[in-house]
């Protein structure tokens, strides 16, 4: 799993990983459009980089890149602590 993608569903924050950064923003568009998540960007494991999701060029959600860091790297601890 090398990109996190951090969205909410009903107010509540959420985080799945990815390998492949396409999926990943796959995983937001379609959630956006046909599940009504609200996708708040990605971050890449490796290199430690925030990308605030945009739909068609706008801004959907008003989290910045330090609260897309941090429910990531919760999410990355989390499983960690599971596999172990």
């Amino acid at each position: 799993m090398r990109y996190i993608v951090v969205f909410a569903q009903q107010e509540i924050g959420y985080a799945v990983g990815f390998d492949d950064s396409s999926d990943a923003a796959d995983f937001l568009y379609w959630g956006y459009e046909e599940y009504d998540l609200v996708p708040y960007g990605t971050f890449d494991v490796l290199t430690g980089e925030v990308w605030p999701y945009e739909h068609r060029g706008e801004r959907v959600a008003e989290l910045d890149e330090p609260g897309i860091r941090k429910i990531a790297l919760d999410y990355l601890k989390s499983a960690i602590r599971q596999r172990t």
